[in-house]
């Protein structure tokens, strides 16, 4: 038996726990930048050696049964003892974790560089590498080869968590200086008699927007002008057309706030108080191999910073409701 132990080697070890950890060949083979069919081997090693299947095989991937719960800590201390005995012998800093997140262009801008600056829960600290949202971010999310999403549907996988971060509450409508739909007394009326450019997070789908939903169940003619997922986009074409922007999220804000070639209706109130309308809400979407440590803490700062981004629209909106008030006077 002790000598068909010693084949348990470091990498061997590795891909058993990120076998019982992402449940699927194909990310434990990225997460090791190796191939699936070394990972197939070792898993094969792992199998003769303890005389036990480890793992059974399901829909999405790897379950660990019994027997590979029951050893996984231990594997787990053995892994994690090399690696002192390792980081003993070298002089130099602990590197920082890896995190690959896919989310909407608007929360890109500025809340992964607040996790960055803020997360302290992992020794070495976190580098997040942004990844475009695609149509298939659900799938490599479930695979193990993205970390997490922030998406507006929760993902219904026995591999995922979903974290609540907050509503959407803020609604804006953007267009060029001086555009007649800025000082409109019934914005969310007359905005149908322009095109309109809406954010597309669908992608593939062609999931209908929710005003455009709104403006079928009134028989309103909606004429849309473009759909795209990228907020700088949506605004460049508006500052330099008749057409007009719908952008939801604090979030967003940022694209548009500080342009002087575009001006923007805040219209929360208006929409909030339509019940037809449909709002949505943010969620945080990790993968289980995360460390929970991890998870909290991003939970944590996101959440916050989703609010802090809400307050300062409900402040700068407060602020400029006079100055509006007092430009349509003039």
């Amino acid at each position: 038996m002790l000598k068909k132990v010693s084949r348990l080697d470091y990498y061997t070890l590795q891909v058993f726990i990120g076998l019982v950890e992402l449940k699927s060949g194909s990310a434990v083979a990225e997460r090791l930048r190796t191939t699936q069919s070394k990972v197939s081997r070792s898993l094969t090693c792992l199998r003769e050696v303890l005389e036990d299947e480890l793992f059974i095989r399901q829909q999405y991937g790897f379950e660990p049964n019994q027997v590979a719960l029951t050893i996984y800590p231990m594997v787990k201390t053995i892994v994690e003892q090399y690696d002192k005995i390792v980081a003993a012998t070298i002089d130099k800093v602990a590197e920082p974790y890896q995190l690959s997140v896919a989310i909407y262009e608007q929360w890109s801008l500025m809340a992964m560089n607040c996790v960055h600056n803020t997360c302290n829960c992992i020794e070495g600290g976190v580098n997040i590498n942004i990844q475009p949202w695609t149509d298939k971010v659900n799938q490599r999310l479930c695979q193990g080869k993205v970390d997490c999403s922030i998406s507006t549907e929760p993902i219904n996988h026995p591999m995922v968590n979903n974290f609540k971060l907050g509503d959407i509450t803020h609604f804006f409508i953007v267009a060029r200086q001086d555009h007649p739909i800025l000082h409109s007394e019934d914005p969310l009326r007359q905005m149908f008699d322009y095109p309109i450019a809406l954010v597309n997070t669908h992608l593939q789908e062609q999931e209908p927007h929710p005003i455009e939903v709104y403006a079928r169940a009134r028989q309103i003619e909606i004429r849309v002008a473009l759909k795209s997922p990228s907020l700088r986009m949506l605004v460049d074409h508006v500052s330099h057309s008749e057409d007009i922007g719908l952008l939801s999220s604090a979030m967003s804000m940022s694209y548009f706030e500080n342009r002087n070639d575009v001006d923007y209706l805040d219209i929360s109130k208006i929409w909030l108080e339509i019940t037809d309308l449909e709002t949505q809400s943010y969620y945080l979407h990790c993968h289980k191999g995360i460390k929970p440590e991890l998870v909290n803490c991003l939970r944590r700062i996101l959440t916050e910073k989703l609010l802090e981004m809400q307050a300062h629209c409900a402040r700068v909106t407060q602020k400029r409701a006079p100055l509006a008030r007092a430009l349509d006077q003039a």
